[in-house]
């Protein structure tokens, strides 16, 4: 392989920075692959240009650290082992110029990934992030399921982090659903692709991959998943989603960074409630508080996602769920005639338009259309319920 190779180059780079270095991605911007790599490789920091020290110099300073901290990585950097050891797993790595590269990724701007190391198939549908709390209920576990069930039925790809809890409910619901839509699941890594984590849900991944989804990270496979990159991988979630629901989470949950991500990117952000005074909902109720959409099923997301012109002919708030029968199906005039009958007796003209609110005439009128209905007969003392 040549230094000449994009995916080359992304994969060094993959390499030697940790995940949403600005200054990768400024060096790679300003001087291209070729010399950015020479400078980063030099013996001692090298000349900038103004655009990236400013006019004064002023940054020159952040510029030494930043070559300080790539250093120690770049004399054991090997790329092609890398790439030889994830073609070898059957992957493919992905950079921003791939056509197979996520547009949405882009709106992370100088945090956008240099690669993705990927295994499977990144779905092409529009994305949900389901997560939440590791230490999760069987109420979230279930409601996690059910919802990502929905939304694959309805041909969405549900993006998670494939840990313990509320991801791994997504991500067996969105399987489970797969099976009546065309939609798919993608499980962000925040190690490498080849050291899977949690390594107990090694079976849920090969599920992933075989069903039509990615497992997928932007670090080397080799990579362990530091605690830190944890919350890197939440921006990944974050961008790769048109909106990131959380099912439950405490007030410190790493779920919570996510959603924050989501709200930076001007994505929508949504929330299951959960029983009040519980702390594992605590922070779902927080994030409800304070504007986040109430999310009860998966229609209350795609609503959330589709257009108002869309769901003009849906219900609005406040009309009945169900269509009305009966008594309640009668019109205005002649259910107010009829619940001002008595139940047990009868009564006359005069004394049900006085009883009613009515002009005798307009509650002759109705009886006629209650009895035409069998709901009022003639009586003695004038009329009465059938």
């Amino acid at each position: 392989m040549t230094s000449l190779n994009p995916h080359w180059y992304a994969a060094w780079w993959s390499a030697i920075v940790e995940p949403g270095d600005p200054h990768a991605a400024a060096l790679r911007h300003a001087l291209g692959d070729e010399a950015a790599h020479a400078w980063a490789t030099a013996a001692s920091p090298g000349p900038l240009p103004t655009i990236l020290t400013g006019e004064d110099g002023q940054r020159k300073k952040s510029w030494d650290e930043a070559w300080a901290r790539w250093k120690p990585r770049i004399d054991t950097a090997r790329p092609e082992e890398d790439l030889a050891l994830l073609d070898s797993m059957g992957g493919h790595l992905l950079t921003p110029s791939s056509s197979q590269w996520p547009e949405s990724l882009s709106d992370l701007g100088a945090e956008e990934p240099i690669a993705l190391w990927v295994l499977g198939s990144i779905p092409i549908q529009h994305s949900v992030a389901i997560v939440g709390a590791r230490a999760s209920s069987h109420y979230g576990n279930r409601y996690g399921m059910d919802i990502a069930a929905e939304l694959t039925g309805h041909g969405w790809n549900i993006v998670s982090g494939g840990a313990f809890g509320i991801d791994a409910a997504a991500h067996r619901g969105a399987l489970a659903g797969m099976s009546e839509g065309s939609g798919a699941t993608t499980a962000v890594m925040a190690g490498g692709v080849g050291k899977l984590y949690p390594a107990a849900h090694e079976e849920l991944f090969a599920q992933i991959i075989d069903l039509g989804g990615a497992v997928l990270s932007e670090v080397p496979p080799n990579w362990r998943p530091a605690r830190w990159r944890f919350l890197g991988r939440n921006r990944v979630i974050a961008a790769l989603s048109r909106a990131t629901i959380v099912i439950e989470a405490g007030r410190r949950s790493g779920a919570l960074a996510t959603a924050r991500r989501a709200l930076d990117l001007g994505r929508h952000v949504g929330a299951l409630p959960g029983p009040v005074g519980v702390e594992s909902s605590s922070g779902c109720h927080e994030l409800i508080r304070n504007g986040a959409t109430l999310i009860r099923h998966a229609q209350d997301i795609i609503e959330m996602l589709t257009p108002l012109n869309a769901t003009l002919n849906d219900k609005l708030f406040g009309e009945p769920a169900v269509s009305d029968t009966g008594v309640d199906a009668l019109p205005p005039d002649q259910r107010r005639v009829w619940e001002a009958l008595p139940k047990r007796s009868g009564t006359s003209l005069p004394r049900l338009a006085r009883a009613s609110g009515m002009s005798e005439r307009d509650t002759l009128v109705a009886l006629a259309g209650l009895e035409l209905s069998g709901m009022v007969r003639a009586h003695a003392a004038g009329w009465a319920r059938a």
